[in-house]
């Protein structure tokens, strides 16, 4: 028993006696590299507050507004740039709601005529897969003119924003991402306004609107069926005409 009791703490003496060797190797290493006086506990909240603040930064956008107002003002007079970003984080709230909700009543307005049928199936493969997603607490930093063209019968502008929430993700039930992640991101909400519907007819294939259906490209506003698969397209032509739609909303990575 005397025996056993020795060899027992020889072997606790000899557990203690590495602990301190690692432990003074990794002084000497630390003060090898700079460290010297630092503690590791300093080492480790440098590192998490560093983290912190990389989180908290916000997503540039590209701002070409000096290049792109000319322009828009020449073919808009009465533009408002600010109640143009107010419109767009409108709809940026409307389709996130929409999309956490899983509900399509607020995308049934005009508004959404363009971009509906993509949104409608991606509301209908949350319900499939049953994934639920939060956007909580939206904050708006910036937004900025990113590209304006002059189609044929037709103007494309795209906006990008940048803003942040509370993202969370659950796939049946279990939580992917949790609640307490806050997300910098940044958003590309694309517009159209079609000034000559007959002109944009014979070039909507450009805005790349695709059938709901199948994928293929819808190339005539006036389509009643889709070229490849017939299924029904409904656009109405008059609810186009002379007024910004979105057609287009992407999260840039």
């Amino acid at each position: 028993m005397k025996a056993f009791l020795i060899g027992f703490l020889g072997v606790i003496f000899g557990i203690f006696f590495l602990i301190f060797l690692l432990y003074l190797l990794i002084r000497f290493i630390l003060n090898k590299t700079g460290f010297r006086g630092k503690r590791l506990y300093d080492l480790y909240k440098e590192i998490k507050e560093a983290e912190s603040r990389n989180i908290e930064k916000h997503k540039q956008v590209s701002n070409l507004n000096s290049v792109l107002l000319p322009s828009i003002l020449r073919d808009f007079e009465d533009f408002n740039e600010k109640e143009f970003y107010t419109k767009t984080e409108e709809t940026i709230r409307i389709i996130l709601d929409s999309l956490e909700r899983k509900e399509k009543k607020n995308l049934e307005k005009d508004d959404y005529l363009l971009i509906r049928e993509k949104l409608f199936l991606q509301i209908d493969d949350l319900l499939e897969n049953n994934i639920q997603k939060r956007y909580d607490d939206i904050i708006f930093h910036k937004h900025a003119i990113k590209s304006y063209k002059n189609l044929k019968g037709m103007i494309k502008l795209e906006v990008s924003s940048s803003l942040e929430y509370y993202y969370e993700e659950k796939r049946d039930g279990a939580v992917v991402v949790p609640s307490k992640y806050k997300k910098q991101t940044r958003y590309t909400t694309t517009f159209v306004y079609v000034y000559d519907t007959k002109q944009a007819g014979f070039d909507f294939r450009i805005l790349g609107i695709t059938c709901p259906s199948c994928g293929g490209p819808i190339s005539n506003l006036r389509a009643k069926k889709c070229s490849y698969c017939q299924s029904g397209i409904h656009f109405q032509v008059a609810s186009l005409a002379k007024s910004w739609k979105v057609i287009d909303l992407k999260e840039d990575n």
